[in-house]
């Protein structure tokens, strides 16, 4: 996200006044003032975990269609920062109106040719087969928690070095935590339901050093990632 971007909506929400009650006054003061200020700007409400679709999309909704009026607004997505929460700086974390975390995204318009590209990498990487699907999830929580020497060996190993050859080149890639858990391990492995934030463990996984696991690559038409 460009520093003037995020500069210009942190600045809608100062206080508007420096005495009284408008001392008090915060703008935007709801979930619709922040998705029509963000609907003008091409940001969206990236949550931390799991967070409500609508809310997070509807900005891009409104703002695709007037880069490109022949767009489909329905296939729109959200570009996080693609760090931890713990790792941003806290002015930029906000809560919507039924307390879920987030911080400003960047609207993605062109949900079709990301999903196309989405798939080059899948293939690239190749589906995980029955046996590392039955331990990924496993592995994934010793591999960040204790480290791969934890692993029981064999096959628990070969699926920790696999989630973070993913995780790697998901991330060289622009391709976000959601998409890596969602298209990739979710769809893989049939698993819809992921026990810890998939921000933080997608970022523990690409930070793992590269005597883990190094990433396939640079899969973009330009060649530049």
């Amino acid at each position: 996200m460009k520093t003037s971007v995020l500069f210009s909506y942190l600045s809608t929400i100062i206080l508007v006044g420096t005495s009284g009650s408008n001392a008090a006054a915060l703008l935007p003061r709801s979930d619709a003032d922040t998705i029509a200020s963000f609907g003008r700007q091409g940001l969206c409400l990236s949550y931390f975990g799991a967070g409500p679709t609508d809310k997070e999309l509807a900005p891009c909704k409104v703002w695709c269609p007037t880069q490109d009026p022949n767009s489909d607004p329905n296939a729109v997505g959200c570009k996080g920062p693609g760090i931890a929460q713990d790792q941003l700086d806290p002015s930029t974390v906000f809560k919507d109106d039924d307390g879920n975390a987030y911080t400003p995204g960047t609207c993605v318009c062109d949900l079709s040719a990301a999903g196309a590209f989405l798939d080059v990498v899948i293939q690239a990487l190749s589906e995980l087969d029955n046996v590392i699907c039955a331990v990924v999830l496993s592995a994934i929580v010793t591999l960040i928690e204790e480290g791969l020497e934890f692993l029981p060996g064999g096959t628990a190993v070969k699926a920790a070095k696999k989630a973070v050859e993913g995780a790697k080149t998901f991330s060289e890639n622009g391709l976000d935590a959601v998409s890596y858990f969602g298209s990739w391990i979710g769809t893989s492995c049939g698993i819809s339901d992921f026990n810890f934030n998939l921000e933080d463990t997608f970022n523990s996984l690409k930070a793992q050093p590269d005597s883990v696991a190094v990433s396939k690559g640079c899969f973009k038409s330009s060649g530049v990632c």
